[in-house]
Order: C-alpha cells, then sequence, then structure tokens
C-alpha cells in the first residue's frame, strides 16, 4: 500500500465527525498530528485528560467531580481538556460535550507502543474501547518506539489512510469490538505493510525500586524489563502483533468488548452438573 501519497479526501463522500482523544494529555503532539492529517476527512472534536494519565486502563471517575476545560485548538470544532481518565473523556463528549453523532472515535498517538497484554493497562485502548462500548466505531493508534525525539508524521498518514478507507466504506469496524493499531518505529519507506494480528502475550521482570522514605513512608516505583519472546505462540491463531511490529509490519489487532473465555465457558457448559 502506497502511504507516500497525500491522499485527498473524496468530495463525494460524507465527511466524518471524529472525536480524538488520548491518554497522553491535550499538549501532546501525537494527537496534533492526528488533528492535521485527518482535516480532510471531516470535522474534528478533541477531548483528553487535563495531564499525563498512561497505563490507567478503563478506570472511570464515580466519587469526583470531572473538571471540564474548553481551549481553542486550531482545527478542531471544540476541544476540552478534562480532569478524569481517558474512558472518562470519552464518556463525557459522547454524551453530554458533542451535540452531534459522532462517526469514529480515534485514541492516539500513544507515545510508545499498545502491544499484546499491555493492552489491559493502556489508557489509549480504554478510551477506544470506551467508545466501541457507547456504540461508535473505535480504534486505538501508537507509535512503537520506547523514547523521543517522537516522529509521529507516518503513524498521522497512516491513520488517515485508514480512515479514508472506513469512510469510503472499504472496511467497517462491528459494533462492541475495536482496532488497536502499532506503527513501527521509523519512515514511511521503512514500512513493510500493514497486517492483521492477534494480542501477543509480554512479561516483564517486574520489580519496585525504593524511591524516597520518609518518616513510617516508603515511596516506591514500578520498574521491569521485557521478557524475550511471546509466551502464547498458537500456530492457529494467526501472527502476534508483538512480532510483527519487530518485522517492521504495521499491526493491526481486533479487540472485543466482550471479555469472555469462550473455550473455558465451553467447559464449564460440560461440567456445571458435576460442579453443582
Amino acid at each position: 500500500m502506497n502511504f507516500l501519497a497525500k491522499e485527498p479526501a473524496d468530495g463525494n463522500k460524507k465527511p466524518l465527525n471524529i472525536l480524538l482523544t488520548n491518554d497522553d494529555g491535550i499538549d501532546s503532539m501525537g494527537v496534533r498530528s492526528l488533528i492535521q492529517s485527518l482535516g480532510p476527512y471531516g470535522r474534528i472534536w478533541l477531548a483528553t485528560p487535563s495531564s499525563q494519565r498512561s497505563a490507567t486502563s478503563h478506570g472511570i471517575t464515580t466519587r469526583d467531580v470531572i473538571p471540564v476545560q474548553e481551549v481553542a485548538i486550531d482545527g478542531t470544532e471544540k476541544a476540552w481538556h478534562i480532569g478524569g481518565l481517558p474512558a472518562d473523556c470519552v464518556k463525557l463528549a459522547l454524551i453530554e460535550l458533542i451535540r452531534e453523532p459522532i462517526h469514529l472515535v480515534i485514541s492516539g498517538i500513544n507515545e510508545g507502543s499498545n502491544l499484546g497484554t499491555d493492552t489491559l493497562y493502556s489508557g489509549t485502548v480504554a478510551a477506544a474501547v470506551e467508545g466501541a462500548y457507547m456504540g461508535v466505531p473505535s480504534l486505538a493508534i501508537s507509535l512503537a518506539q520506547e523514547r523521543g525525539p517522537w516522529n509521529f508524521e507516518p503513524a498521522a498518514a497512516i491513520c488517515a489512510h485508514l480512515v479514508r478507507r472506513f469512510q469510503a466504506g472499504i472496511f467497517s469496524i462491528p459494533p462492541m469490538s475495536m482496532i488497536n493499531i502499532n506503527v513501527p518505529q521509523g519512515t514511511l519507506t521503512d514500512i513493510k505493510g500493514y497486517r492483521a494480528a492477534r494480542l501477543g502475550v509480554r512479561r516483564y521482570t517486574d520489580y519496585f525500586q525504593l524511591h524516597s522514605e520518609e518518616t513510617g513512608v516508603r515511596n516506591y516505583l514500578l520498574r521491569g524489563d521485557i521478557v524475550p519472546g511471546d509466551a502464547s505462540r498458537e500456530p492457529s491463531a494467526g501472527e502476534a502483533d508483538i512480532d510483527l511490529v519487530a518485522k517492521g509490519y504495521v499491526s493491526v489487532a481486533p479487540i472485543s468488548v466482550d471479555r469472555t473465555a469462550f473455550d473455558l465457558l465451553n467447559r464449564l457448559n460440560g461440567i456445571m452438573e458435576e460442579i453443582i
């Protein structure tokens, strides 16, 4: 697929109403690059956390107020920074802040990968899952790079490429599902293509580092190193996103809101009478 040519929006296609969000905060250059790349395809609203909210998973705020402040950002219809979690941002935007139907929720571009089981912790992925749960086609996009300086242009171009095809009806996202995209580090010419993927398993040698100690209080930082390899290699399940990105492909992994383990459910159905 040719990512290099800048593809204009098709004037015959209905413009999309797009909600952008993230977990890196409103000042992230990842989401700002999406505003620029997606402008030709419709109207953009932006709702992000007020501050860095990485690895907050799918938490929502239920016992505190959620501050919302509207800000002016070029290229958006309206933009807000929200004193809550990524899922709060999507929920608030879709229910309260935006008075028009949203056709697509996009979370990202994240500063760093969201691969495999890391998606359990990801605020970026959780924001897109929240969009799917609320009935809006949703995707998350991340730049698979360990640290800056960040070059978001290739990922933004790839996202625009996919949005254009979504707009044209070439592909759709089923209800209660979302797509998790990870873009390998490098230029557009380095990228080998798209590959559909399953979620791999990423394990860490976790440890806690003592950061400081006060009277009766110890303050710890979570640290860890990635354990090489994918611990759930099932040939019938297809290649894992972790492996594909390492090979230079853009991984496109479907994630379902329904987290039922159907293999275990079928086994339980067969032995429930014995258990009871």
